[in-house]
């Protein structure tokens, strides 16, 4: 009865980690790479967001690339969605990821991407048409709005804001013969900012 009354608290997590599963099953990711053709279907990039092609926005967080990256976004989805939920109740949860999923992907594309092409520095053009999938932007986003609706997580909140800046760096070294993981870890770092600002003014 204590395990059901705890599960009772995280719905929404159970639900997304449910669909996650569902989806990891039906690409076979569970065991292999996502195929090109799916990521290419369902995947988001941010030429997508000026075809106003809106679905791919949230097709994109149901699916993953396959692998080891299945398993951890699992992982991050049932701590991270699932800590703010326990804490702060479904209705933020469910929010904060949706709303910080959606944020991220159209600041990737206005404020980033964008400025790059019109520029006509090369990674814009790159980055403009590079297929991501995956529910981490989301998680991500809860993240940082539980840490910032806690309210006393300032040096943890620095060491995650380190780390991601951190990657944004390491990737941008390697970005001239591949984006690698460019446009993900990007999307960390702004999701992870969204959800501190928005959990700072979130209504106690």
């Amino acid at each position: 009865m204590e395990l059901v009354a705890a599960l009772a608290k995280i719905p929404f997590t159970l639900t997304l980690v449910t669909a996650l599963i569902i989806a990891a099953i039906w690409t076979k990711t569970h065991r292999a790479a996502l195929p090109e053709a799916d990521l290419r279907d369902y995947g988001y990039a941010p030429r997508h967001l000026w075809r106003l092609a809106w679905r791919r926005i949230f097709t994109s967080i149901f699916l993953t690339v396959g692998g080891w990256r299945l398993y951890a976004s699992l992982l991050a989805a049932g701590l991270l969605v699932g800590v703010l939920e326990w804490n702060f109740g479904t209705w933020p949860a469910v929010v904060l990821f949706f709303a910080i999923h959606a944020l991220t992907l159209v600041i990737e594309a206005v404020v980033i991407v964008a400025p790059l092409r019109y520029f006509q520095h090369p990674l814009g053009e790159t980055l403009h048409g590079t297929h991501d999938v995956g529910p981490s932007a989301g998680y991500y986003g809860c993240f940082g709005g539980w840490l910032s609706m806690s309210g006393d997580s300032m040096t943890l909140i620095g060491i995650v804001a380190l780390y991601l800046s951190l990657r944004v760096l390491f990737s941008l070294f390697f970005a001239a013969k591949d984006t690698g993981d460019l446009p993900a870890d990007t999307a960390h770092l702004v999701a992870f900012a969204l959800g501190l600002a928005l959990g700072d003014v979130w209504p106690a």
